[in-house]
Parts: C-alpha cells; sequence; structure tokens
C-alpha cells in the first residue's frame, strides 16, 4: 500500500487565495508533507491555481494525487461532470470521493433510495467516461436504521460494484458501532482508498454520569483501534492507498502526521 495524506488538519495553515503569500504556502504545506513522507495527497486543484500549474507543482515536489474531487449530492443530481473529468485527467487521479450521506437521507427511506439510485448513476459516468472510481466514504450516521435497516449495508448492497466503490473510514466504522475489519474484508475488492484514523477515549470525559465518556481523533496507532490487523486486513484484500486523516489535532497537526506516518512504517503498510 502507498501512504497518503488527506489534509483536512492542515486547515489552519492555509490562507485566503487573496493572501500575497497565499501561493507559496500551498506549495510550503505540501513540501512539507512530501518531507514527513506520504507518498499522495488527497486534495483537488486549490483555488487560484490552474489545474496545469498544480500539477507542475506537485510533480515537481514528487507527490501523487490519490483522489480529485468531493461531488456533493447536489452535483451527483446532475448530468454534467466534464470539469471533474477534466480535472483527474490533468492531475493524474483516478478517484472522486463522495464524502457522506446526504442530510435529505436521514430517517428517509425514499430519498436514501434516490441517493443510491445516483451514485450508480454518476459512477457508471465516471468509469465509463474517464476510468475514475466514484468512492462512497461512510460516516458513524451510515450505521442508524432507515427503513428497519443500517443505512450504510444498503448502500454497499446496492450499489453496483463495477462502478461504486467504498472509501471506508476506520474510525466513522468504531463510532457507529461496527467493526472495522470485518467491514474491510466484506468490502474485498469495492476499496481503492481506505481512510486511517484512530479512535481513542478522552481521559477527562465525565464517566460519573451513564459513563458519559467522549471518543477524539488520535494519530493512527495512538489510540485503541487494531491496527496490526486492520494492516493485515488491508493486505488481504488488495488495498491501493493508506490516507491518514485526523480531524482534529491536539498537537501541532504536522507533529501528528509524522507520528501517523511513522506508526504506519512500523506496522508495515
Amino acid at each position: 500500500m502507498k501512504i497518503a495524506l488527506a489534509p483536512m488538519a492542515l486547515s489552519q495553515y492555509k490562507t485566503s487565495p487573496e493572501s500575497p503569500s497565499y501561493r507559496n504556502d500551498v506549495e510550503t504545506m505540501m513540501r512539507r508533507v512530501k518531507g514527513i513522507g506520504y507518498e499522495g495527497i488527497e486534495s483537488g486543484t486549490p483555488k487560484g491555481f490552474a489545474n496545469e500549474e498544480f500539477k507542475a507543482l506537485i510533480d515537481d515536489i514528487g507527490l501523487t494525487v490519490v483522489t480529485c474531487a468531493w461531488p456533493n449530492y447536489p452535483e451527483l443530481r446532475g448530468n454534467d461532470f466534464s470539469g471533474l473529468l477534466t480535472q483527474a485527467k490533468i492531475l493524474g487521479a483516478t478517484n472522486a470521493m463522495v464524502s457522506h450521506m446526504p442530510t435529505v437521507a436521514l430517517g428517509n427511506i425514499d430519498e436514501l433510495k434516490a441517493f443510491i439510485r445516483n451514485l450508480n448513476r454518476v459512477g457508471k459516468i465516471l468509469m465509463e467516461e474517464g476510468g475514475v472510481h466514484l468512492s462512497y466514504h461512510n460516516h458513524a450516521i451510515d450505521f442508524a436504521k432507515i427503513g428497519g435497516e443500517i443505512a450504510f449495508k444498503r448502500i454497499v448492497e446496492e450499489t453496483d460494484e463495477r462502478y461504486v466503490f467504498i472509501e471506508p473510514d476506520t474510525h466513522w466504522i468504531q463510532a457507529g458501532g461496527g467493526h472495522v475489519i470485518s467491514w474491510l474484508r466484506a468490502l474485498m475488492k469495492r476499496i481503492w482508498v481506505v481512510h486511517f484514523k484512530d479512535y481513542a477515549i478522552d481521559a477527562y470525559s465525565d464517566h460519573t454520569f451513564l459513563e458519559s465518556t467522549h471518543k477524539i481523533y488520535a494519530e493512527v496507532g495512538e489510540g485503541n483501534l487494531n491496527w496490526e490487523k486492520i494492516v493485515k486486513a488491508c493486505h488481504e484484500t488488495g488495498i491501493e492507498h493508506a490516507v491518514v486523516e485526523q480531524d482534529f489535532c491536539a498537537r501541532d497537526p504536522f507533529d501528528s502526521l509524522k507520528i501517523s506516518f511513522e506508526n504506519m512504517v512500523k506496522f508495515k503498510v
């Protein structure tokens, strides 16, 4: 597997595109990511850059783009994906991620079914017209029951495995009460990217009332997930990219991302 980064944790380093330092800031951030050892990123072309400019930059740095776009639900209802496909072609990316279930589908089986139909339709378009995977990324809410069945299970079973891939997030599967390793194995041949995100318990939670503990985001290997078995399952299923994502960091984000990377090397990702 190749180790890549979803740079959500680095949002505090992003300056406004109107800032005189913006372009240099983007370059500095990408070079620091590469300096840690990451091979790729999940990032479309940043604002203020042309596709060709960003491609030249990441080529010079030595990074690859794993995921180039995050189409939202209104966009999935449409028919024109030429901009997404153009960006993917220029950046050399073969993955577009649907990052979450639409709010209208929560508790509404008809809207969930409509969402699934659009995943199938758009996935077919992207694969046939540009060779781009459409990958669905889960959150904890996906493990709510809608229409008497876990929503994530319905999404997996009712999407066409030829056109719709799954981008499982280890933290959110755990948070939803799912079993990470079982899901990784169940999704064999439908995963191109896995989000490696640890799950820890806040030791300072108020536990005096019905165990009101709070989960926190942790560096990979610093929380409670069984990474040795998770990595083993990923190798068994032939997954290509292990993408580190830490939504919030208690320390400097670059320090957190370095800890995650070094631990993943130890786990023989």
